[in-house]
C-alpha cells in the first residue's frame, strides 16, 4: 500500500470529525446532558455532607456513559446510517475500501471520544479546583482510562453493526441497550444476588466504571482482551460488513 493509501484513513478520519463536531445536539445529549445531571446530583447531595466527594468516584458512572454513548451513538450509529445512506454501497465494495474506511471510522470517533471526555473534564473538574500539573496529570490519565472503556463499548457496538438493522430500528435497539447497561450496572453494585453477579461480569458498563475507578493497571488483563477481541473483530468486519441498505434488494 503506498504512502498516499495510508494517508486516506486520516483524511477520511478528519472529514468524519468535521461532520460529527457540526452537530450541536449530539454535543447536547453526549455531553452537556451527563453534566447537567452530576451537578444536580451534586447539589442534592450536599446538605447531607459537606466533605468534598472523590472526583473519580462521583464521575466514573458518568464517564462510563459518556464512552457508551460515543461507541454506540456515533462509531457505530454512524455506520449503519451511512450503510442506510447508500454512501457503503456506493464507496465502499471492495476489500481495501472497506479497510480504509473502517479505519478512517474508528480514527474519528477515538479524537471524537477524547474532544467529548475533555469537554465532560472541564466543565466538571473546575468545580473542585485543580490546576497546574496536578491538574494535566490527572486529566491525563481521565483520558487513558476514558479510552480504555470507549475501546471496551466499540466491541458490542460494531458487532452490532454487522446485524441487518434499518436506521430506525437501530436507534431503538441502541437507546435500549445503553439504558439497560447503565440500569444494571447501578443495580447490581451493591448486590449479592448470583444471578446480578452474573449480570454485572457480561456488563461492559459495570467494567468501564471499574477501570474509571481503579485505573487501567488494576485491569490490565481486561484491556489486554479488549485490544485482541478488537483486532479479531475488525478482521470480521472487513469481511462481513453490511454494505447494502436494509431495504435493498441487491
Amino acid at each position: 500500500m503506498s504512502p498516499y493509501s495510508l494517508f486516506k484513513p486520516v483524511r477520511l478520519a478528519a472529514l468524519f470529525v468535521k461532520e460529527q463536531l457540526k452537530e450541536p445536539v449530539a454535543l447536547f445529549w453526549t455531553v452537556i446532558s451527563p453534566v447537567v445531571t452530576y451537578y444536580l446530583i451534586m447539589y442534592t447531595r450536599a446538605p447531607v455532607s459537606k466533605a468534598p466527594s472523590d472526583y473519580f468516584s462521583s464521575t466514573s458512572w458518568f464517564y462510563a456513559f459518556v464512552s457508551s454513548s460515543v461507541a454506540l451513538f456515533g462509531l457505530a450509529f454512524y455506520i449503519v446510517g451511512r450503510r442506510e445512506s447508500g454512501f457503503l454501497r456506493s464507496f465502499v465494495y471492495t476489500g481495501r475500501t472497506k479497510i480504509i474506511f473502517l479505519v478512517g471510522q474508528f480514527l474519528a470517533y477515538s479524537v471524537v471520544s477524547i474532544v467529548y471526555c475533555s469537554v465532560f473534564y472541564v466543565l466538571t473538574r473546575n468545580a473542585s479546583g485543580v490546576a497546574g500539573s496536578a491538574g494535566v496529570a490527572e486529566y491525563l490519565v481521565v483520558i487513558g482510562r476514558f479510552y480504555v472503556c470507549f475501546l471496551m463499548f466499540s466491541i458490542p457496538s460494531l458487532l452490532l453493526t454487522l446485524v441487518p438493522l434499518g436506521f430506525q430500528n437501530a436507534s431503538t435497539v441502541f437507546s435500549m441497550l445503553s439504558l439497560a447497561m447503565l440500569a444494571l450496572g447501578i443495580v447490581s453494585l451493591n448486590s449479592s444476588s448470583p444471578m446480578l453477579a452474573y449480570v454485572k461480569f457480561i456488563n461492559p458498563m459495570w467494567w468501564a466504571n471499574r477501570v474509571m475507578l481503579a485505573g487501567v493497571a488494576e485491569y490490565w488483563l481486561v484491556v489486554l482482551v479488549v485490544f485482541v477481541l478488537l483486532v479479531f473483530l475488525f478482521v470480521v468486519m472487513v469481511r462481513f460488513l453490511i454494505i447494502n441498505p436494509v431495504w435493498s434488494r441487491y
